[in-house]
């Protein structure tokens, strides 16, 4: 893999702060499907936000109804065409997805759709992981770099918000939310806690260009791995604590690549394990996530405030 400068790689996925967030918020009713009324004691927001490129990210943030300022997590999915639904949504099947039950301990929780997911998928399948399709390698490479971006304008707006607690913010992050979030909390310090599942760095996450007619394009993939991919970033993450998870039985990632990017970390790291697959994180170590999480965010201040635009 090429030897990028961390220079190039700051410059690469820096932006203009300045750029207008132009926020928009509206209620929405959280229901507890078991009961077919409002779940007590919770309040819900559907929030927009300009980022950069002209893109709008949407958002969902569930929270308590009283209190604040707030301690804050951003949770990311992973590469599922539901996008923040999957975290954020009460089904019959989930009656209590992790927003809502890290909301009911007395976090705010912030949902993002990530570019080309949810509400922002394309017609042109933008944003997923495609090995076969090196054809789509450098729309591939600007995707990662835009929710990246989109991340970090996250925390902008969230730091316009006077019931956010502004140096308590914290990232969980799943299997594509690793992805995108190792390059986030490395590169935005502003981000206080971290924990990541189901992550890492290996075959799985790059373009096959061997043996096919893309083959001149070898470079540029192996570029573009690096520019990306997580492996890069996490030695530098070591100005902030992280819970890093993954599972034996997970073909999706596989052991070694979880090994890698575990072993990549920089320090402070508590690295867990699982006996299960991709999408069989357990209960307790999602938990335990949160535990992290709050317990490294409890001493926040309210700092790097900035003014709505």
């Amino acid at each position: 893999m090429p030897i990028v400068d961390e220079a190039l790689l700051r410059h690469l996925y820096a932006y203009d702060r300045t750029l207008p967030l132009r926020p928009t918020s509206e209620p929405e009713v959280l229901m507890d499907p078991r009961t077919a009324l409002p779940v007590p004691g919770l309040e819900r927001e559907r929030v927009t936000f300009g980022s950069t490129h002209d893109e709008t990210v949407l958002a969902t943030i569930t929270k308590p109804a009283t209190g604040g300022p707030f301690r804050v997590v951003i949770l990311q999915h992973g590469s599922t065409p539901l996008g923040r639904h999957t975290m954020t949504t009460p089904t019959p099947a989930i009656p209590e997805p992790q927003a809502v039950r890290w909301a009911k301990t007395g976090l705010m929780v912030v949902s993002v759709d990530a570019y080309g997911f949810g509400s922002r998928e394309g017609a042109d399948n933008r944003g997923r992981l495609t090995p076969t399709r090196p054809d789509l390698m450098f729309r591939t490479r600007d995707a990662r770099i835009q929710a990246v971006q989109d991340l970090m304008r996250t925390v902008d707006y969230l730091l316009t918000r006077h019931d956010v607690r502004g140096g308590s913010i914290g990232y969980h992050g799943v299997s594509m939310g690793c992805r995108l979030g190792v390059p986030f909390i490395a590169l935005d310090h502003r981000i206080r806690a971290v924990s990541l599942f189901v992550g890492g760095s290996g075959p799985y996450s790059r373009f096959v260009t061997e043996g096919t007619e893309f083959a001149v394009l070898g470079d540029a993939e192996r570029m573009i791995h690096a520019l990306t991919d997580p492996i890069t970033f996490a030695p530098m993450t070591g100005h902030v604590p992280k819970f890093v998870v993954n599972g034996t039985k997970d073909v999706l990632v596989g052991l070694e690549p979880g090994q890698k990017l575990q072993a990549a970390f920089a320090e402070p790291k508590t690295l867990r394990w699982f006996d299960g697959g991709h999408a069989e994180s357990p209960l307790a170590l999602i938990e335990e996530a949160r535990e992290f999480l709050a317990g490294h965010l409890t001493n926040g201040v309210s700092e790097w405030r900035v003014a709505e635009s």
